[in-house]
């Protein structure tokens, strides 16, 4: 998969907006500063589309409960497909919340209930832990998809980035050990821990640069051997029988030759895989839709093919290089809602920079751990 010349224009736009954010390993490297980047980066440019539920359940793990947060779409009151979600962070960062704007979309596109996972994360806990939380809750959701509305039988993995990696694992074993899946999701997934493909040397704008991957490793190595396979998707030696793949890359991202790889992998084990192709994006553009054309084209385009994976209607195929569909808004950036809302959010950041306290309602966190089964706002 190629990349274009240059980034796309509101992707360099994006960036220079995001440069007043040090999203990286800088600050000491504190990795609190860096997780609390990520969610005020998210709260200024990814959306949180109405839907007409959520709900959110702690479940037992295996060793302490995991939350879950699910996004019912609107619709008919019969049992919807269910697509747990994993989301992306460099195994380290990220949480229920970050991924909430792409649960959302997702859920309303596909009109399926999507529910996100909230994994333990390094260095706290190694990697096979976060492994282990997923897995655990796609299980609790095969028995227990009914209570959100969920249909058992219908039943989807995804995620992005890191998340993605943990998604392809996951739906590893499950065709191993069950439960089926109708579909996997893959969004510029991280599949290998341990090669280095041609894109991770590629000088590339972006928020995923050498200095981030290096630090990032770091402190995964710290509570995790970087070299097992059970880490790297792409190191299992049988991939068949998995369930149908939707894999989206992007031109400038250091991950997108792993991505590619594993593609290639899943259809030479007769996988069926759809893949999608941006070659003017960036690492972790489908999280800004709130600004990015091509965001919003990739959660459309990947609504329409879970709808479609969940029906067993799935095309194989690689679609050629998208640009943002012409139907979207162009002038996104410009309307003044967005610019009110990133003016908030810089307020919160220099509020957090000069580290005076806080109120209750600045914390993109808050009401987290609210009591299992509420229905909280839509």
């Amino acid at each position: 998969m190629r990349r274009s010349v240059h980034p796309d224009p509101e992707v360099r736009r994006l960036l220079l907006q995001l440069s007043v954010l040090p999203l990286g390993p800088g600050r000491a490297a504190r990795l609190a500063a860096v997780r609390r980047d990520w969610q005020l980066s998210v709260k200024a440019f990814a959306s949180r589309e109405p839907v007409a539920a959520v709900l959110e359940r702690d479940i037992p793990g295996p060793h302490g409960q995991i939350r879950l947060r699910a996004y019912i779409p609107a619709g008919t009151t019969a049992a919807k497909p269910v697509l747990a979600w994993f989301h992306g962070g460099g195994f380290i960062f990220g949480d229920i919340y970050t991924a909430g704007a792409t649960c959302r979309a997702l859920a309303n596109r596909s009109g399926a209930v999507v529910v996100a996972v909230q994994y333990r994360l390094a260095p706290e806990h190694p990697l096979e832990a976060g492994r282990e939380d997923c897995l655990t809750a796609v299980r609790w959701l095969a028995e227990h998809a009914a209570e959100i509305g969920g249909d058992p039988e219908r039943l989807a993995v995804g995620g992005d980035s890191a998340g993605g990696g943990i998604a392809a694992l996951v739906a590893q074993e499950c065709a191993r050990t069950g439960p089926a899946l109708a579909v996997q999701v893959l969004v510029y997934p991280a599949t290998d821990m341990v090669a280095s493909y041609p894109s991770a040397s590629e000088p590339m704008p972006g928020l995923l640069t050498t200095q981030w991957t290096t630090w990032i490793r770091e402190q995964i190595a710290e509570v995790s051997d970087l070299s097992d396979p059970a880490s790297s998707a792409v190191r299992t030696a049988d991939l068949t029988g998995l369930a149908p793949a939707i894999i989206l890359t992007a031109g400038f991202d250091p991950l997108r030759d792993e991505g590619t790889h594993y593609a290639e992998r899943l259809r030479d084990a007769a996988v069926p895989v759809r893949q999608l192709h941006y070659p003017g994006q960036i690492h972790g553009f489908v999280t800004f839709d709130r600004v990015l054309h091509g965001a919003r084209d990739a959660l459309r385009r990947l609504g329409e093919e879970l709808a479609v994976g969940f029906s067993r209607g799935f095309v194989s195929g690689v679609e050629p290089d998208l640009p943002p569909g012409r139907h979207v808004d162009r002038l996104l950036w410009l309307r003044p809602t967005q610019r009110w809302h990133e003016l908030k959010v810089a307020a919160l950041l220099l509020r957090e920079r000069l580290d005076l306290p806080t109120n209750g309602g600045t914390n993109p966190t808050r009401g987290a751990r609210s009591h299992p089964g509420r229905r909280r706002s839509r």
